[in-house]
């Protein structure tokens, strides 16, 4: 998997990203506009242009602005060194919540989704970990057509936290940790109450600027969301938070030991808000699966851990993914804060090759 390091002020990591990756960003953006648009229509049932997901980051950047500036100013510098508009690259950034905005207006209009979209994320304490250290990781599933763009990325900010993070080319970050420990990751879940706001990545890019496991967290559940995620968090002495979080409401769930979350809403506060679009039978055969892998023993290593997200139980359902209903594991990830490293692979793990990765 390619590296991508970018260091300075903030808009100069973000030019130095978007230069680097300048023609696949623009390939990226298309890609995710076409998905966008069909998964709009096949979600929610509403036929969507380029011109309206536009139209929803216009009225989400000046958000994106006030709740985390430096994002902001890297995001205007990706989009100076590809060569494009901060809008679209915003758009490019915001897929699933700009899906889900564009989709769930009109309860009328909703239809059944395909079942297959999702990722599979794990929380794994000191406890239960072979060299008593905490650990934590998913995999990240999403459109097959996401696998050319995925890159690691290290910032290295001339003011602020240093980061390395599994993204993709002129993406804010989307699994990863920074040098005081802090790692974050997500899982997607859709709720009812999707509104033009800061996407998922400002969000988890705020949270890693953050130097303590509690601020991370604040800055997810004082977060203006435009969509609804789920967010794992985890610091260097193992403690972990697991929260849940439509547009307007977070939920935090109780975690010790091994804990497990797909795409399908757990929290009783959360739950009403749950969409139609949830991928049911996949994200609950998932659920199970880890969950159960997890229980096998009472103490797992790295190895193991690898080795569950590589797992196919299940068949179209399984923990690893190849291009089910177009959807694949574009990558997998599993971070360990004590130590600052993470162990990371490009597409479904039972075909790529783990690397690991320091902070």
């Amino acid at each position: 998997m390619e590296v991508i390091e970018v260091q300075g002020t903030f808009t100069e990591l973000g030019e130095g990203f978007g230069e680097a990756c300048r023609d696949d960003i623009r390939g990226l953006y298309e890609a995710r506009v076409l998905n966008a648009i069909e998964q709009a229509k096949e979600y929610g049932g509403k036929t969507v242009t380029e011109g309206h997901l536009i139209a929803i980051a216009r009225a989400s950047l000046p958000l994106v602005e006030r709740y985390h500036p430096q994002g902001h100013e890297e995001l205007v510098g990706i989009a100076r060194g590809a060569g494009m508009d901060l809008v679209r690259v915003w758009v490019m950034n915001a897929l699933t919540d700009l899906r889900d905005v564009a989709a769930y207006t009109d309860v009328a209009l909703w239809a059944a989704p395909a079942d297959g979209e999702g990722c599979s994320s794990f929380l794994l304490g000191p406890e239960r970990a072979s060299d008593g250290t905490g650990y934590a990781g998913q995999t990240w599933d999403l459109s097959t057509s996401n696998m050319p763009f995925v890159r690691i990325v290290r910032r290295r900010p001339k003011a602020g936290l240093a980061t390395t993070c599994l993204t993709t080319v002129g993406c804010l970050s989307l699994i990863g940790m920074n040098e005081a420990g802090v790692a974050v990751g997500t899982t997607n879940i859709r709720t009812l109450d999707a509104r033009a706001g800061v996407c998922y990545l400002d969000v988890i890019h705020k949270a890693l600027h953050q130097g303590s496991l509690a601020a991370a967290v604040a800055a997810i559940e004082d977060a203006p969301r435009a969509g609804a995620h789920y967010f794992y968090l985890m610091d260097a002495s193992g403690a972990a938070v697991a929260l849940e979080c439509s547009a307007a409401a977070s939920a935090r769930i109780p975690v010790a030991g091994a804990y497990v979350h797909c795409n399908h809403v757990l929290a009783q506060d959360i739950l009403p808000l749950e969409s139609q679009g949830t991928p049911v039978a996949s994200s609950y055969a998932r659920q199970g699966r880890l969950a159960s892998l997890l229980a096998s023993k009472p103490a797992h290593t790295s190895a193991d851990l690898e080795g569950y997200l590589a797992d196919h139980e299940g068949g179209v359902n399984a923990i690893c993914r190849h291009d089910y209903n177009g959807i694949s594991s574009n990558g997998s990830v599993i971070m360990n804060p004590a130590t600052r490293r993470l162990r990371a692979v490009h597409g479904p793990a039972c075909q790529g090759e783990w690397r690991t990765y320091e902070v």
